[in-house]
């Protein structure tokens, strides 16, 4: 049976009047890596699911997976972990740090059970008391203590910790806020010379007003917005940073009516600089602002939060959670304090528009059909999957999903939109064997170990190498490579040191232990993921932090890989005669399916040795 994922073997004996029998079951695994295709979105009354699908797909076998209403905070509050107020950080690094803190303990008095991890009080509570204590005389919050230099921008950012601490139960002191907002407000209208170490920033026109707008931004916060500094920022918007703008726009949002207008009419040319791969937004390079905290993180955490209060029910919504969900999943070496407080605090945001979403019941429909309901009543939203037989719709060379959401009202009468994620996990009715890629490029190709000449037949006994090479032409993160092996090949595990090999093209004496190489790319000064094999004499360097060597296949995974190309390679033996399906090599992106690619495939032979 094609479609089954298990083969049963008997085995029956006799002789003379004696006889025995033996059953087993094993595993079969497809000759292909099933590919994701994702569509997400915000749903208010009724959307569509939407997915342009390949015609070589199954439908009686591939299968549709739908997550409805997730909250971003489990992630948020997992992540956190490896934090903690340190009392002897600069300003901006106790801010960034406690500010997850405290959004996390407010989501919790709204709510959300277990939103923050064990300890945030205390630690929030030390971090309120460390910024106090930096007050200066002026209002505003040194960066190391009361008598160092701050700017509008860094105060603003310690300010908007105190309010959000004070938002989650933890004593503020009122004066301490009132001093930050008369430093702010000053710095508004009165032209007065930064004397500090960043003051080359502040020195353009860019970097005046990004100070200006994180003035106003906590003076909107606070419930004390400086309308004449905003009206004027709001002429200025075209001379301001992509980051600031949108910055700008959520203070704006703030007041809605006229001002929440204009607040769209901002965010209407930054939205449309916005790609989505998969189920990720990607915000253009250019997007970051200009100010001496960088934070490449930050402008898709302000865009989450600024395009949800113009417009919760936006298409980027969706998409911008998850690339935010992704950065925190990642945990990245390079992540910097901005990074977390901007990304936490954006979800948590979103999170608040979420909270009535819960009770709202979702129907899934094809035609006038309703294939299932989600929710409603006592029951909370739910992930579910179904198989896509009869929903799939075939025409020439291609093949379309389309199914209708609708959405039901709350018992109080408000409807809030519902994020949603579909993502097809699909089936081929026959054996891929040609290359493909959606954002990853795969190549594999074997060759012979003594020659270096590429092969697809070998004689048994002989050793291969099997050579990977994938091309991206954006950052990919969580990425997994998956090479699965013919039947008659096995993989060798070198680090074991158990058999002597011949010296190949360009071998040593002593191969690499793991096989693996890097092309000579230029990964950019900020590179530090993969891994360092050997001394730092005579070892290399691996894009790919993880590996494993199994029966069937070669995994090689990377948390974090820059735009470029990447090779890898392994050595194989040939153990078994016979002519094998040379299944295609696949890459994709962990958590975000729909950004993969594949190699070819085909068949590979081995030859009984003479």
């Amino acid at each position: 049976d094609p479609t089954a994922d298990t083969a049963t073997l008997r085995f029956r004996v006799s002789s003379g009047r004696e006889s025995d029998a033996v059953e087993t079951r094993l595993a079969v695994r497809p000759a292909y890596h099933p590919r994701g295709f994702t569509a997400a979105g915000m749903l208010r009354d009724s959307g569509l699911i939407d997915i342009a699908l390949p015609f070589e797909l199954d439908p009686a076998r591939s299968r549709l997976e739908l997550t409805v209403g997730a909250s971003p905070l489990a992630i948020a509050r997992g992540g956190y972990a490896r934090l903690r107020v340190y009392p002897y950080y600069c300003t901006e690094q106790v801010a960034s740090i406690a500010l997850p803190l405290a959004v996390l303990l407010r989501a919790e008095r709204e709510g959300v059970a277990g939103a923050a991890p064990a300890g945030a009080r205390r630690e929030l509570e030390r971090a309120v008391a460390t910024v106090q204590r930096r007050q200066r005389a002026d209002g505003g919050v040194g960066l190391w203590d009361a008598g160092d230099w701050t700017t509008p921008f860094l105060t603003a950012h310690a300010g908007e910790l105190l309010v959000e601490a004070r938002s989650a139960g933890v004593a503020v002191s009122d004066s301490a806020l009132a001093g930050i907002a008369d430093y702010l407000h000053r710095s508004l209208h009165e032209a007065r010379p930064i004397l500090a170490p960043v003051a080359r920033w502040l020195e353009r026109t860019r970097g005046q007003l990004a100070e200006r707008v994180a003035a106003a931004d906590f003076l909107s916060r606070l419930g004390q917005p400086d309308l004449p500094a905003e009206h004027d920022l709001l002429r200025n918007a075209p001379q301001m940073a992509w980051e600031d703008r949108v910055r700008l726009a959520g203070v704006l949002a703030r007041r809605g009516n006229s001002a929440g207008r204009a607040a769209r009419e901002i965010l209407q040319p930054i939205w449309s600089t916005v790609r989505v791969e998969g189920r990720r937004a990607i915000v253009p390079d250019s997007a970051g602002g200009t100010v001496y905290f960088p934070s490449p993180v930050r402008p898709a955490a302000r865009l989450l939060a600024a395009t949800a209060a113009v417009d919760s029910g936006h298409a980027l919504v969706a998409p911008l959670v998850e690339t935010l969900l992704g950065q925190l999943r990642a945990d990245r070496w390079g992540w910097n304090t901005q990074d977390w407080a901007s990304a936490v605090t954006a979800l948590a945001a979103f999170q608040r528009t979420q909270h009535r979403a819960a009770e709202r019941a979702v129907r899934v429909v094809a035609g006038n059909r309703t294939l299932l309901t989600l929710g409603g009543g006592n029951r909370p939203l739910q992930d579910s999957s179904l198989a896509l037989a009869g929903l799939v719709a075939l025409g020439g060379d291609s093949a379309r999903l389309r199914l209708s959401l609708a959405a039901g009202p709350t018992p109080a009468g408000d409807a809030p939109a519902i994020y949603w994620v579909a993502t097809v996990r699909e089936v081929p009715r026959t054996r891929p064997v040609t290359p493909d890629q959606a954002g990853i490029q795969v190549e594999r190709w074997y060759e012979d170990y003594a020659t270096g000449q590429p092969l697809t037949s070998v004689v048994e006994g002989d050793l291969v190498r099997v050579r990977l090479r994938i091309t991206l032409p954006a950052d990919r993160q969580f990425l997994v490579l998956d090479d699965p092996l013919p039947a008659g090949l096995e993989a060798i595990d070198l680090s074991l040191r158990t058999t002597g090999l011949p010296a190949g093209p360009g071998a040593t004496t002593s191969e690499r232990p793991e096989g693996e190489e890097r092309e000579a790319e230029e990964p950019g000064e900020g590179w530090r993921y993969g891994w360092y094999y050997g001394s730092w004499d005579s070892g290399w360097w691996s894009p790919f932090d993880h590996r494993e060597l199994r029966d069937d296949r070669v995994v090689y995974a990377a948390t974090f890989l820059w735009k470029g190309t990447y090779t890898a390679s392994y050595l194989a033996r040939a153990t078994t005669p016979g002519t094998f399906v040379r299944a295609p090599a696949h890459a994709e992106e962990m958590y975000n399916p729909a950004v993969h690619g594949r190699s070819d495939g085909g068949l590979f032979t081995v030859t009984a040795r003479p």
